[in-house]
């Protein structure tokens, strides 16, 4: 926290290198601004009614100005130094012009004054806010001078002080917040790779060895022929694992249709017909939508070879409304959904997978009916992710 009370804000977004940081450190002078105007309110109440032309040059000069800061940070992307040049000027030439030529505005001028002793302890930490404490009782004195009235009491150090010292209390809460928020980020990211990583060894490594592993009528009418196919789909399995983690796995090319048509093939290599019926043929599916309902897809058609005493399964696509739908049919021995206990294949990789993409997974099935899976997911995604 020691380089946070030197370095203010700044420290953050110099340090974190993230472009969100970055983006949202110069928003903290959204808070001295707010303590600003709420003076400014305080002042005009506390000091009765006012004239019609002094009330217009005190919004004028005070209110919009502030207004149009809130807005300009908002609504620019803009750095540190921008701001406290901006913020700095427009206090100064506001208290001068106030000192010359409005003397009755004078008591105005102290929430811009503590507002930029605010922004640059914010900013550019307790260093600054010193220099800046300095710099505003020097300004105000003079002020005194060049305005022909008496001079401000000795109070106004320990108020400017006191402003300094709520500048840092607030670098010292965002600093832990986002703290916080990086070390509970990086704890999730770790559990999501580990989790990916499961499920991606699940979904491959283990899922090709049992299949491998069941017997098929082919083994004793072509032992060659069966054994190597085997060593065909082996082979093939183990190169995609090695580039995998060689992190040199290339992108499938090709939308949904295609991912799902080269799917198809692969299981009918390994056993189980599949027959892809597009019902409609989606555009502009995202690369996550198609990754995850391909994923999805797969793990069902492998418990089909695996479970269902089947030879055949038919995969359909549609869209509707936003929705894209694929669904796996079978006609094999099916299970009664109630009674099963849930798996890591389908709790992890089908309906977890699902939900990462904000979709869904349904699995209709009873004894002797066979098994429908059910997936949907909205082509246009509301979140990020990865």
């Amino acid at each position: 926290m020691r380089v946070v009370l030197l370095g203010g804000a700044g420290a953050l977004a110099g340090g974190a290198g993230l472009p969100l940081v970055q983006g949202a450190v110069p928003r903290l002078v959204l808070v001295p601004v707010a303590f600003r105007l709420a003076l400014f309110l305080q002042a005009i109440w506390a000091g009765g009614p006012l004239g019609a032309p002094v009330l217009g040059l005190a919004i004028a000069l005070y209110l919009v100005p502030n207004l149009a800061e809130v807005a300009w940070v908002f609504h620019r992307s803009t750095g540190i130094r921008p701001v406290l040049a901006a913020d700095t000027a427009y206090t100064l030439v506001t208290s001068l012009a106030a000192a010359l030529f409005a003397p009755g505005l004078l008591p105005l001028t102290w929430p811009n004054i503590m507002g930029t002793v605010m922004v640059w302890t914010l900013l550019r930490g307790a260093p600054a806010g010193a220099i800046a404490i300095t710099g505003a009782v020097l300004l105000r004195y003079g002020m005194a001078v060049v305005s022909g009235t008496s001079a401000p009491a000795t109070w106004i150090v320990l108020a400017l002080v006191a402003a300094a010292a709520t500048a840092l209390a607030i670098v010292l809460l965002v600093a832990g917040s986002m703290r916080f928020a990086h070390r509970l980020g990086e704890q999730r990211g770790r559990a999501a790779e580990r989790e990916r990583h499961r499920r991606d060894v699940h979904d491959t490594v283990l899922q090709v060895m049992e299949s491998l592993a069941l017997p098929a009528p082919r083994d004793a009418l072509d032992p060659v022929g069966s054994l190597d196919q085997v060593r065909s789909i082996a082979r093939a399995h183990a190169l995609r694992l090695r580039l995998s983690l060689d992190g040199d796995a290339p992108a499938e090319p090709g939308g949904l249709e295609h991912r799902l048509g080269a799917l198809a093939v692969e299981m009918t290599a390994e056993g189980l017909r599949v027959d892809l019926v597009p019902l409609a043929k989606p555009s502009d599916v995202p690369e996550s939508v198609v990754n995850s309902l391909h994923d999805a897809a797969r793990e069902a058609l492998r418990n089909t070879l695996k479970h269902a005493k089947t030879s055949k399964a038919v995969m359909c696509l549609e869209e509707h409304d936003g929705i894209v739908t694929v669904s796996v049919r079978d006609h094999g021995t099916g299970f009664d959904v109630g009674a099963r206990r849930g798996g890591f294949g389908i709790e992890n990789s089908i309906h977890a997978r699902m939900a990462e993409i904000g979709g869904t997974a349904r699995i209709d099935s009873a004894p002797g009916q066979g098994t429908r899976v059910v997936l949907t997911a909205p082509l246009e995604l509301r979140f990020p992710v990865g």
